[in-house]
């Protein structure tokens, strides 16, 4: 019932002109749906991936679908490569990186628990912390084990 009203909802906003109301796109999102309309304009990279037949079904890209669609891009880079957009043309077309920029983001933001969400902004201290750590604890119980650590 919730998603029947929320599609009733989304069909009254699309219908007076306010399509994606309340749901401001950040500036890598942004991107994003600048790329995916030039992309669905030219439909050169239609068979390279699941990003782009999705993309075919939209006209207009708010924040859900450029999560959707990030997420669903797994940076292979072969649309890249074929791109007549791609940098150093104008329009700068670069699919997998602005996909990897908001797929960062959505891990961001809904990972459980969201205090854990922070740690993929500090994705290199975080590993590095990890491993260490890991490694520490390694080290003591193989010490522990072979008797050395107490002085047994």
């Amino acid at each position: 019932m919730q998603q029947l009203e929320a599609l009733t909802r989304d069909a009254v906003a699309l219908a007076n002109g306010n399509v994606g109301a309340g749901l401001a796109l950040s500036a890598p999102e942004a991107e994003v749906a600048r790329q995916m309309q030039i992309c669905n304009a030219c439909r050169y990279c239609e068979g390279f991936c699941a990003v782009f037949p999705a993309m075919t079904r939209r006209l207009d890209f708010a924040k859900a679908d450029i999560h959707f669609l990030a997420n669903l891009c797994h940076n292979c880079g072969a649309c890249l490569h074929a791109c007549q957009y791609a940098p150093p043309h104008e329009f700068a077309v670069n699919v997998p990186q602005a996909m990897a920029k908001v797929r960062g983001q959505t891990y961001a933001d809904y990972a459980w628990p969201p205090a854990l969400g922070a740690l993929y902004q500090r994705n290199g201290l975080t590993v590095s912390l990890a491993l260490a750590a890991g490694l520490a604890v390694f080290l003591v119980l193989e010490l522990a084990l072979k008797g050395r650590l107490w002085g047994g």
